[in-house]
């Protein structure tokens, strides 16, 4: 296959194989071609998630410290770190306020700033730790935990990380 935009070629397989993932693979604002995803859903680097694709965040890195985004969804699936489609800062916010889900920054003031806010609007307010480095992934990516104070003494960790590059 032949990239148009790029004019790179892709060796991903038979012809059946890649119209059956062509079928499913979608591009997301990750900068990546449909060749390459299609290419990363044959190796098991791309998994969907809520009906969304999510990348192996060793894959895509570089495209995001790269790209125009700043804020993407992240997921970590059997120990590893999968990043999905770029959102805006409100969504990310929310996503990490409301529902506790990880999120992918384009980088550390970006990662902090999100991280911090958060954590400053919580009722009895809340504090940041970080930036941690835990084992995700072939590579580890630091993140940032967000805490809140449920009352003057009794602090929740929440469940998500926010990472960055």
């Amino acid at each position: 296959m032949i990239d148009e935009k790029t004019k790179e070629e892709y060796n991903i397989g038979d012809s059946e194989t890649v119209s059956a993932q062509f079928a499913i693979a979608i591009p997301i604002a990750l900068g990546l071609a449909e060749a390459l995803i299609a290419s990363l859903l044959l190796i098991g680097k791309v998994i969907e998630l809520f009906g969304e694709k999510y990348v192996e965040a060793s894959e895509v890195i570089e495209n995001v410290k790269n790209n125009k985004y700043e804020y993407y969804k992240a997921a970590i699936k059997n120990g590893i770190l999968y990043i999905g489609p770029a959102i805006d800062y409100p969504t990310a916010f929310t996503r990490v306020y409301n529902f506790e889900l990880d999120v992918f920054c384009k980088n550390k003031s970006l990662a902090y700033t999100l991280a911090q806010n958060v954590a400053n609007s919580f009722p009895f307010g809340g504090f940041v730790r970080g930036p941690d480095k835990d084992g995700y992934s072939s590579i580890y990516f630091y993140h940032y935990h967000v805490y809140k104070y449920i009352t003057s003494s009794f602090v929740y960790k929440l469940p998500c990380h926010i990472f960055f590059p």
